[in-house]
């Protein structure tokens, strides 16, 4: 991509964010650890094959994602480390997999079946990891059935088992009683499958929170996603450790400036009507863009540094805000000044933290939300 991008709204992702925030993580693992970069939902946003890549130059060792066809875009883009999908993949896109140097994730007997016949046909094994559901409650098999599923794995030649894992449902929060159960209940089951000659040679369970706070599940790998990207696990209850850096801005341009007098309405519906003579200037940015619609906004962007607050009903593909306090302050905003919808403005900084709680979110879903037709530009 040029240094100009395709759309007066775009991503800028920094290398040197990204380059720092694994250094720390790698700072907190032995120096045999292996740390694994999730870069689904497109890298959280942040844009999948430039991310990746970076994560990788980096020091990531391995790569995991939702969905083969993430992990495809990966290979495609020229990933060429190990990639786990972490989520159920049906068995037809097995030959897939095999071509891609792909490892699924396994979670029943009879899908690993049918994929080791499908296998069977490919000039190569199918790699696989096994899902532990330890108490999360969503995807996987259950401990006490775990090694019978694992020596059924045994007997199906076209299938490698290299791994087996679990995710918590809480590390992220103060109280980690329920986390330290979870692994317990990991750990025993390793001991039993160890004694049966059936654990396989990787087992994982940390995830950015407890990387952080909970040594003991390090393990043989550990899967950062929202630490890689410099994004709390919870601002709260598990904010970063000083001197990670997010990785993210959104920036826009003004495209429209204009003077309305008092009773006069904005946007659709009419929702909201001017009690002042107000400026008002408008972004390119929308729903579609994944700027919220409804129930709730953003609330405001930066304009030279101060908010400017949203005015009526976020369109489709633009946004009117209000600038009369800033302009009264600083004089006229023209056509393509910046506006910052996450990030730094001068002193001031709208972060992905404070943007959830103004939608009644978390900062994950702030930025896992912003669509693939915002531009994403890497910047030192």
């Amino acid at each position: 991509m040029s240094n100009h991008p395709p759309r007066p709204t775009w991503i800028e992702v920094s290398r040197g964010a990204l380059r720092n925030n694994v250094a720390r993580l790698r700072a907190v693992l032995g120096p045999h650890t292996p740390l694994m970069a999730v870069v689904k939902a497109n890298a959280y946003g942040h844009g999948a094959v430039a991310t990746a890549r970076t994560l990788q130059e980096a020091g990531a060792a391995r790569f995991g994602v939702a969905t083969l066809g993430e992990a495809i875009e990966l290979r495609a883009g020229g990933i060429e480390r190990p990639i786990l999908v972490l989520g159920y993949t049906p068995a037809r896109q097995t030959a897939e997999a095999v071509q891609q140097a792909v490892t699924l994730t396994v979670i029943d007997a009879p899908t690993a079946i049918e994929m080791n016949r499908l296998a069977g046909e490919c000039p190569a094994r199918l790699t696989v990891h096994v899902k532990v559901n330890t108490g999360m409650n969503r995807l996987g098999v259950l401990p006490a059935e775990a090694p019978a599923l694992l020596a059924t794995l045994r007997d199906l030649p076209a299938l490698a088992v290299e791994g087996i894992f679990t995710h918590f449902a809480t590390s992220d929060e103060r109280d980690l009683t329920y986390a330290g159960l979870q692994f317990e209940r990991f750990t025993a089951l390793l001991a039993v499958l160890a004694a049966a000659g059936l654990r396989p040679p990787i087992a994982h369970a940390a995830n950015s929170a407890a990387l952080l706070t909970m040594a003991q599940t390090h393990l043989d790998l550990v899967r950062s996603g929202i630490a890689l990207y410099g994004l709390d696990p919870d601002p709260e209850q598990c904010p970063l450790p000083p001197g990670f850096r997010p990785a993210l801005s959104w920036k826009a341009v003004v495209t429209q400036v204009a003077t309305l007098p008092p009773g006069e309405p904005i946007s659709y519906g009419r929702e909201f009507v001017v009690e002042r003579v107000t400026r008002t200037a408008v972004i390119p940015v929308g729903y579609a863009d994944g700027f919220p619609r409804r129930p709730y906004t953003w609330g405001s962007v930066l304009i030279r540094g101060q908010m400017a607050p949203i005015l009526g009903r976020v369109c489709m593909d633009q946004t009117v805000v209000d600038i009369t306090d800033i302009e009264a302050a600083s004089g006229p905003i023209a056509q393509g000044e910046e506006v910052v919808l996450i990030g730094r403005q001068g002193a001031a900084c709208l972060t992905a933290e404070a943007i959830s709680v103004r939608v009644g979110t978390n900062n994950y879903d702030v930025v896992s939300r912003i669509l693939a037709r915002v531009p994403r530009m890497m910047v030192d």
